[in-house]
């Protein structure tokens, strides 16, 4: 019994071309947020409650939108691993370390969250 689709070229090709636009878009993403990040820098050597407030305003709103993406991707990642732990396959180790790093894929972007907005709230 077979356990897969065929593979389809078209389907192929589209999640080839979704991939690398979703790659370049992230890549001029994160070109801006490190450049922004540099001038926000800049400025909170002058003015820590205008940089405080900018980053509150448009860096805050990207990384939750990067966490939120990271969520879903590492609970995806998860569900798939943990049904193919559930197989009495060769591929349940492969299922028990995708679930591990659907796991952490899903934990690390949030503890990163909470760290940035404790410290937004102390600051």
């Amino acid at each position: 019994m077979q356990d897969f689709l065929p593979a389809d070229p078209k389907a192929r090709r589209l999640a080839l071309l979704v991939w690398g636009i979703a790659a370049v878009a992230g890549s001029v993403a994160v070109w801006w947020l490190s450049s922004y990040l540099e001038s926000l820098t800049e400025l909170a050597r002058t003015d820590r409650e205008a940089s405080l407030a900018l980053f509150r305003s448009r860096v805050l709103p990207a990384l939750m939108a990067v966490v939120l993406v990271a969520v879903v991707c590492g609970g995806m990642l998860l569900k798939q691993g943990l049904e193919i732990q559930r197989t009495n396959s060769s591929a349940r180790l492969i299922g028990a370390f995708m679930a591990f790093a659907g796991f952490l894929m899903a934990a690390v972007p949030l503890v990163v969250l909470s760290i940035v907005l404790w410290m937004l709230r102390s600051a």
